[in-house]
């Protein structure tokens, strides 16, 4: 299982989480890339932004760094509950808090987190 896919199923697998989320006609609520103009918020989008190596010997990556971004969209800006759902699933699977930034897009509250991690190959 590729790094996307565990954090998807980590993500979506986390009841309290999904508790948070409003689902589209499908019973998703966590996207990855980008999402479908849902119309339903509040929703979660995630990313792989960074993937570079970090330890290298004998001409082989031994360990790179993982950076994934997860966006909360709300429309209302009550996202607190929701983000630490998150980050107690994000600190499960071994990834630490790189950075948060709140911006507002048309009418969208949207809170962007970074985290990162280390993986041995």
């Amino acid at each position: 299982m590729n790094i996307r896919e565990q954090i998807y199923h980590a993500l979506m697998n986390d009841k309290e989480l999904t508790s948070f989320l409003a689902k589209d006609k499908e019973g998703v609520c966590i996207y990855l890339g980008k999402s479908p103009d849902a119309g339903s918020y509040p929703i979660l989008v995630y990313s792989v932004i960074s993937d570079v190596p970090a330890l290298v010997a004998d001409g082989r990556e031994l360990e790179r760094r993982v950076t994934v971004r997860i966006h909360i969209l709300t429309k209302d800006g009550h996202y607190s509950g929701i983000y630490s759902a998150v980050q107690e699933v994000m600190l499960g699977l071994g990834f630490m808090r790189g950075q948060t930034v709140e911006i507002t897009e048309k009418d969208l509250f949207i809170l962007c987190v970074d985290y990162r991690t280390g993986v041995g190959s």
